[in-house]
């Protein structure tokens, strides 16, 4: 099932670059006849080339920036149940017009992770809580740090309302626009399950649960994965509060959320566990 899904979400991307690529112009006969052949020049792209090569181009930088967005307004208000304190989602609560929200047990995952970013499984007052309770409860072997395929067809879902029609004021038609997203949605999960339940000493996700670790497993220790795997644990050290971005940096360094490593770096600390600074509990949500 998973090769079947790859197999066609390559076809559908060569499919895209196909339907983007300029159609080819008939020779001018008599033009070719008047040319010096010692002067001929390649003839000057057209308008609609050069529109068609632009729109094209610009749909990558364009993807990126829309899941680096979503990826900051998922991690720092809804998976920090930063959302509980709005009143538009108080008042809905109240109405029983929403389920609750309460970050999925994220809250609870920082709660148990060291500054090193190994867990405090070992602490069996903190195993005997309701926290970790929650997270062991909950059947999950990777405790909330993976992506099954049912969270990331939940996050393709999350994200359409903002990148068909941003692609759609680019000029890509909706099959187009589809066979660029969902690529870089597997990707983007493919990502994070290399990266993230690996630096929590966890195992690697299989095909079965979800996008498989192991398909970008190779990567780790390279300075990409590397500077990813130090973004990601300074916002563990900063109580959550930095660098909510994980696999699309960006947003962070706009907003001025970001934090460096040299920042960061110096505190941490052996056996330190930090919960998030001014989070709901799940109760609370």
């Amino acid at each position: 099932m998973t090769m079947l899904r790859s197999i066609t979400c390559a076809a559908a991307l060569v499919a895209s670059v196909t339907s983007f690529a300029p159609p080819t112009l008939p020779a001018n006969k008599a033009s070719v006849q008047r040319c010096d052949t010692t002067t001929t020049a390649k003839a000057l792209p057209s308008a609609m080339e050069v529109q068609s090569s632009l729109q094209f181009a610009a749909g990558f930088p364009a993807m990126y920036a829309l899941l680096s967005v979503n990826e900051y307004i998922t991690h720092r208000y809804y998976q920090h149940n930063e959302l509980g304190k709005w009143p538009i989602y108080k008042a809905a609560r109240e109405l029983e017009l929403i389920p609750k929200m309460d970050g999925g047990g994220h809250v609870e995952h920082h709660a148990e992770t060291y500054d090193d970013m190994s867990l405090k499984v070992d602490d069996a007052q903190w195993m005997a809580g309701a926290p970790a309770e929650r997270l062991t409860n909950s059947g999950d072997p990777w405790r909330g740090t993976a992506f099954t395929w049912q969270v990331t067809a939940m996050m393709i879902a999350q994200c359409i309302p903002t990148v068909y029609p941003t692609f759609y004021l680019l000029g890509w038609s909706p099959s187009a626009t589809t066979a660029l997203y969902l690529p870089a949605m597997l990707l983007h999960s493919l990502v994070w399950n290399a990266l993230h339940p690996n630096m929590h000493d966890l195992p690697d996700v299989p095909a079965s649960i979800g996008p498989p670790s192991s398909a970008l497993a190779g990567l780790r220790g390279t300075p990409y994965f590397v500077s990813l795997y130090e973004n990601h644990q300074g916002h563990h050290v900063a109580s959550g509060r930095a660098n909510y971005n994980v696999c699309c940096p960006g947003v962070d360094h706009l907003v001025g959320t970001y934090m460096a490593t040299e920042t960061w770096q110096p505190k941490m600390r052996e056996k330190t566990a930090r919960p998030l600074v001014g989070a709901l509990s799940a109760a609370e949500m």
